[in-house]
């Protein structure tokens, strides 16, 4: 006659009235359930406990922000210079500010859905190990980027007696925001999605760009064969459509060796790329150009951009064909210089 065989308690060994965790896998008996269940809750609070800390942290930055350390340094700066630069200085202080608060907005908002969650999951008793887990580094990068905003550098030149100060920012925090076509953005606006056959799709981002140099940062996690895609800029004043490379507006490159300038097409400069390439845009609004890299294959191309044709503001955009495409924007460890003066 078979016999059937008692999962014991992993703490007691007692057969009696056991329950298994659905997170960590393992077996406990009633009293030594309530006990893990316990412990689970204890590191719940420690995360709480984290996450006011930085909530704290952000509303000092927020309400303080006439007192942030790059603001003293431009007041500092500004008062050893001489007077005809102070409405210069008046300027780029203000861009300051326009940076920080986006910053603390873009914290803001990721930090409200990352409260909600854990408050809906205390709750409903909702969560197990690899929640907590996935909680804790979610939080470590949010402080992170709390802290690491924006910086302040001067550079000396051999033909001036001033030296020039410049804002050095450490992310352009830009995103996927609008879509013409079949396609959705995800994660925050980190990912756009294209799964859904149909023809081109247009994706621009959030930010407007009409000074500095910035750097965004695409991976291709997946592309189809014989796939087609656009990277480049286009005018934010002209409308969104399903070909968007052909704008009066739009610069950039196409795979199959196309670069498009005022939307007109120039076979001239080889661009492919494949799944798992990870694309650089550069978006230089001083001087007036673009330039792309793809870091497999180290090629790097440069476009000048007639203003007249592709007025300020400038937003990044995407075109797609053919599924399935998934473009991920990567977050940029490289500081990007935004405004300087001299």
């Amino acid at each position: 006659m078979a016999t059937t065989t008692k999962v014991l308690c992993v703490i007691c060994d007692k057969g009696k009235g056991t329950f298994k965790c659905e997170g960590c896998l393992q077996t406990f008996c009633s009293k030594h359930s309530s006990n893990h269940r316990n412990e689970l809750g204890k590191q719940l609070e420690e995360i709480e406990i984290k996450h006011d800390l930085v909530q704290e942290t952000l509303n000092q930055q927020i309400e303080n922000i006439r007192e942030h350390s790059l603001i003293k340094k431009i007041d500092q700066w500004e008062e050893q210079s001489i007077e005809k630069i102070r409405r210069t200085a008046d300027d780029i202080r203000n861009e300051v500010f326009q940076h920080i608060t986006k910053h603390n907005n873009d914290i803001k908002e990721k930090l409200q859905k990352f409260s909600n969650q854990l408050r809906q999951s205390r709750e409903e008793d909702d969560f197990i190990e690899t929640d907590l887990q996935q909680w804790k580094e979610k939080l470590e990068e949010l402080e992170k980027n709390l802290l690491a905003s924006i910086t302040l550098i001067t550079r000396e030149e051999s033909n001036s007696f001033i030296d020039k100060i410049c804002i050095e920012c450490n992310n352009t925090f830009d995103i996927f925001e609008h879509i013409y076509g079949d396609a959705r953005i995800e994660e925050d606006g980190q990912l756009v999605v294209k799964d859904i056959f149909g023809g081109h799709t247009e994706i621009r981002g959030k930010n407007e760009y009409f000074n500095g140099r910035y750097k965004i940062d695409f991976r291709i996690e997946e592309f189809p064969v014989k796939g087609w895609i656009f990277f480049g800029i286009v005018s934010k004043s002209q409308r969104m459509q399903y070909n968007s490379y052909s704008l009066s507006s739009s610069y950039g490159w196409a795979t199959g060796n196309y670069s498009f300038i005022a939307g007109q097409l120039i076979n001239e400069q080889t661009y492919d790329v494949i799944q798992n390439d990870i694309i650089t845009l550069w978006i230089d609004c001083y001087q007036q150009k673009i330039q792309i890299k793809n870091q497999r294959t180290n090629r790097q191309m440069e476009l000048s951009i007639d203003i007249n044709k592709c007025p300020f503001p400038w937003l990044f955009h995407i075109n797609l064909s053919r599924t399935p495409n998934r473009i991920r924007i990567i977050p940029s460890s490289d500081s990007n210089f935004i405004h300087c003066l001299s």
